[in-house]
């Protein structure tokens, strides 16, 4: 090889470095993200500090771009640009789509811990069920540990030893997951959004809630409400999604990450909930709302109405299932627990 051919590979091999050294690093992947509740709500903070807010700072493959809540899309209408795609990833109870996909009204009414679903099976029922009716996959399903839920009223309720509480003629704020269980207890179920309980509560429009453990007072509500009913009833309900296409369009190492932080986030977030839900205890105690805690055939009654009436719904709509039904109850449910 003579000189100028050496000098040629070297520039030749100098430029190639050069080009390697100021390509700039592959930006990460951006996931668009909206929540069914505003972001002071204490299952939203959870999100971001336990999920948000680590997956961004650890600069991967995949980045969270938090667009808001209910403010940016209604959320009865979050799961529907989930589906289409119009938006990556949606944070909401499973019961605010239950409409549009009828194994999303079972979380809640199980009573199975997460890590036997994921054991037995019921995870991966789950997961075709959102595929195929939601075009989504399930990213986290959390709270376990730290939600539960209970009924607050304006008034002290009348008991029965048939249904727990005797509501009848009562105007309860509701969703798809209680609206079974109030109804069979008597009540007039209304479903508004949780921006505007305050006004309804304030207007008479309803005279009472069923609520999860928690957020009560970053509401308002504790100002109207004056009871709240024990025992807790249900379970967690919030659903992290993320769109099938989207998933699938991601590399192995962007799949991984998403992965690795829903598990972390499920496990972390209990404990952000659970002190949270006792510090929202503290204020509604301080508000002078006070506990009435059922016993005997009242609680028993109270119990059996609750789980009896939304698993008699849920049945109702089997036929709509897109994978079986009774095998995937048997997964989330045992009812002699």
């Amino acid at each position: 090889m003579n000189g100028k051919s050496i000098f040629a590979t070297g520039l030749t091999t100098m430029a190639i470095g050069f080009v390697a050294f100021s390509l700039p690093a592959q930006a990460a992947t951006e996931l668009k993200t909206i929540a069914c509740f505003q972001r002071n709500h204490d299952y939203v903070q959870a999100l971001h500090q336990k999920f948000v807010e680590p997956m961004n700072a650890a600069k991967g493959a995949v980045a969270i771009k938090y667009l808001g809540g209910p403010e940016v899309t209604p959320r009865t209408k979050q799961a529907g640009a989930l589906k289409r795609g119009l938006v990556d990833i949606i944070f909401c109870p499973a019961a605010y789509y239950g409409g549009q996909l009828m194994e999303a009204r079972l979380p809640g009414a199980h009573n199975l811990p997460l890590d036997e679903i994921r054991k037995n099976g019921g995870w991966e029922m789950m997961q075709q069920a959102w595929g195929k009716g939601l075009n989504s996959r399930i990213l986290a399903w959390t709270h376990f540990g730290g939600q539960k839920f209970f009924v607050y009223t304006k008034f002290e309720p009348k008991l029965s030893e048939k249904t727990g509480l005797d509501l009848s003629g009562v105007k309860m704020r509701g969703t798809g997951l209680y609206k079974a269980f109030l109804s069979a207890m008597g009540a007039t179920v209304v479903v508004i959004s949780p921006g505007d309980v305050y006004s309804a509560l304030e207007r008479g429009v309803v005279d009472g809630v069923a609520w999860p453990w928690g957020s009560m007072a970053s509401y308002g509500w504790e100002k109207f409400l004056k009871y709240r009913i024990e025992p807790d009833f249900f379970g967690a309900t919030m659903t992290l999604l993320v769109n099938k296409d989207k998933w699938e369009s991601l590399s192995n190492d962007a799949k991984a990450q998403l992965e690795k932080s829903a598990r972390a986030y499920e496990k972390a977030a209990d404990a952000i909930m659970v002190q949270k839900g006792h510090e929202d205890d503290a204020k509604l105690k301080k508000a002078g709302i006070k506990t009435i805690t059922l016993t005997g055939k009242v609680r028993d009654a109270y119990i059996k109405t609750i789980y009896g009436a939304k698993w008699a719904e849920n049945d109702s709509h089997a036929k709509k299932a897109s994978v079986d039904y009774k095998m995937l109850k048997s997964k989330l449910y045992d009812p002699s627990r």
